[in-house]
């Protein structure tokens, strides 16, 4: 890994949607993941920052959903209780179904960086790139740390 992904999300905190899920630069951003206009993108986004910082070589392919993520995590043994600066962060519901992502900017897991969130942590389908605490109850956040290579 070249580039920080903590470093690399933090340049995209400018980003403001013009309409629901819509707008120049995150429809370039949903594009750059093979994603469609008016997706929710905060998956887009977060494997868009780990594009930049593997150079086009991310383990972390670029994805549209967060519970693909969630599986290729489960699968690799790449989940974590102890999450670190530049690891992921998974919002996950009662079913263990992921529902929104983002990157984590400190050590111990809070706070982190998001697309399609609000400027307070608290909507997984807000406006903007953000970076907040971790607004959801711990128990249903789940960490990844995928290799660094």
């Amino acid at each position: 890994m070249k580039y920080s992904p903590t470093d690399i999300a933090r340049q995209f905190l400018f980003i403001r949607e013009a309409g629901q899920n819509t707008g120049q630069r995150v429809e370039a951003i949903q594009k750059w993941s093979g994603g469609s206009k008016g997706d929710s993108w905060c998956c887009e986004f977060a494997t868009l920052v780990l594009d930049i910082c593997f150079q086009g070589a991310s383990p972390v392919p670029r994805l549209q959903a967060c519970q693909d993520v969630y599986d290729l995590a489960k699968k690799n043994g790449w989940l974590t209780d102890t999450p670190v600066k530049d690891d992921l962060f998974l919002y996950v519901n009662a079913d263990d179904h992921a529902h929104h992502i983002g990157i984590v900017t400190a050590d111990g897991g809070t706070p982190g960086i998001a697309g399609n969130t609000s400027e307070d942590g608290t909507s997984s389908n807000g406006d903007r790139v953000a970076e907040h605490a971790l607004t959801t109850n711990p128990a249903l956040i789940k960490f990844v740390h995928f290799p660094r290579g």
